[in-house]
């Protein structure tokens, strides 16, 4: 029985240790003065930088969220912190709906099909494709652009499909941050 689980409590044991790491990197960068002096130096202009980057999920798979408790250790505000992230991760975002833009030719036959449903899909409720890209940058924790690309690839305009994913980078910050700044608290 114990083999049948043994995936499962090693991916949680590299889960935990992981959350562990990054609040001693998180404790030990404000430490470092060369570090904070050039976060302190960059800025708001380095946190949109970097969050951009971060919001090409397929490039940096590291969500720059989890550094908020050293923003805001380092003096920058909480609130300005939360909505530059938000804005650097849905130009990133913005990059992947490009791409699907300018690959749609490059479609084989089979993800046509897969389009083609998606597509009546889409038709019968306009609200729908909208709402799910809201849920699914709000809560998923894979890459927006698993559901920005498909979505551009169909030809749904730039602001039908970014408004919610800006909206929903917006509600995972906030929860994400708030999480965080509680979770820093107890150590």
């Amino acid at each position: 029985m114990l083999k049948k689980y043994k995936k499962h409590i090693f991916r949680l044991v590299g889960l935990v240790l992981l959350f562990f790491l990054f609040v001693v990197i998180n404790q030990s960068l404000v430490e470092i003065d060369f570090i904070r002096d050039v976060a302190q130096d960059s800025g708001y202009i380095g946190i949109f930088l970097l969050s951009a980057l971060s919001g090409f999920n397929i490039l940096v798979p590291v969500p720059i969220i989890g550094f908020f408790p050293f923003f805001t250790e380092i003096g920058l505000h909480p609130v300005y912190v939360i909505l530059i992230i938000s804005v650097g991760m849905s130009c990133g975002d913005t990059l992947g709906f490009l791409i699907g833009r300018f690959t749609k030719t490059v479609m084989t036959d089979k993800s046509h099909t897969f389009m083609r449903r998606i597509e009546k899909l889409r038709e019968k409720n306009i609200w729908l494709l909208s709402t799910f890209l809201f849920l699914y940058a709000s809560v998923v924790p894979l890459p927006n652009e698993l559901v920005v690309i498909p979505a551009s690839f169909l030809g749904i305009r730039f602001f039908r499909v970014m408004i919610p994913v800006f909206f929903g980078n917006l509600t995972f910050n906030i929860l994400a941050a708030f999480g965080l700044f509680h979770i820093f608290q107890l150590f």
